[in-house]
């Protein structure tokens, strides 16, 4: 993308991002960013911005800085599990434990026959009768399997607003290239370029570089730029699933 003529305000140094979080938090619409790297408390702040019903989206990559560790999680708030349940194997698994309690108690009923018998009649050989009783052990441990291993719930996961998780490519691989690009829409009339990403150092600390436009036809291409790479096919991106499973605990049953 090449854009030539727009009218934009440079600022090089520290605290790059002041001017930035001042637009974003002033937003009335729409909130788009793209940053390889997030902070966690930026993060809650879309959260807010969401809950104001500002439209919010993010482009980012799967370096997310809270996904590990015992900090407060805010990334994983972005993402939610739903669980429905497989009617007939949660029937089928019913059956299975009707089976086994039933053939339980007839194990149980017939052990203690045999241990009665041979105690009454004082004849040891009685005790072969376990070996009959083989077959309803098995039987037994069969279902206990079966029960155990039944997979009754099905899961899938949802967006707290849409995002995307673009994988980083590896090092020897042309596959895709890393995405780097830092770029902050608001209402999609005001437009941020630069080296800062959306992080703590980034916005604050860093000795950054970015430019504010307005112009609007240089806003415009950006809008149309972000809108191809949100819904583009080229780039391999991590899917919702495979956050979701990695966030949540996925009993079967």
């Amino acid at each position: 993308m090449y854009f030539n003529q727009a009218i934009c305000d440079v600022y090089i140094g520290t605290g790059a991002g002041k001017k930035l979080m001042e637009d974003i938090g002033n937003a009335k619409r729409s909130v788009k960013i793209v940053s390889p790297f997030l902070s966690p408390f930026l993060v809650r702040k879309l959260i807010d911005l969401h809950y104001k019903e500002i439209e919010v989206q993010l482009i980012t990559v799967d370096t997310i800085e809270d996904f590990y560790g015992d900090r407060q999680k805010n990334i994983h708030q972005l993402i939610f599990q739903d669980r429905t349940i497989d009617k007939e194997a949660e029937a089928q698994r019913l059956k299975w434990r009707k089976r086994k309690q039933l053939l339980f108690l007839i194990l149980t009923f017939l052990i203690l026959a045999l241990i009665a018998t041979a105690i009454l009649i004082q004849e040891r050989m009685v005790l072969w009768g376990f070996i009959p009783l083989l077959p309803v052990c098995f039987l037994i441990r069969y279902y206990t399997s079966r029960i155990r291993n039944a997979k009754i719930y099905h899961y899938s996961y949802s967006q707290l607003f849409p995002f995307k998780v673009f994988t980083t490519p590896e090092s020897n691989s042309y596959s895709h290239p890393f995405i780097h690009g830092k770029i902050y829409l608001i209402d999609d009339e005001i437009a941020y370029l630069g080296s800062l990403n959306f992080t703590n150092n980034g916005t604050r600390n860093n000795y950054e570089t970015r430019i504010r436009m307005v112009d609007r036809k240089a806003v415009k291409e950006l809008v149309a730029e972000f809108e191809t790479l949100f819904h583009n096919e080229i780039y391999l991106e991590k899917e919702l699933s495979e956050w979701g499973r990695e966030l949540y605990v996925e009993p079967g049953n």
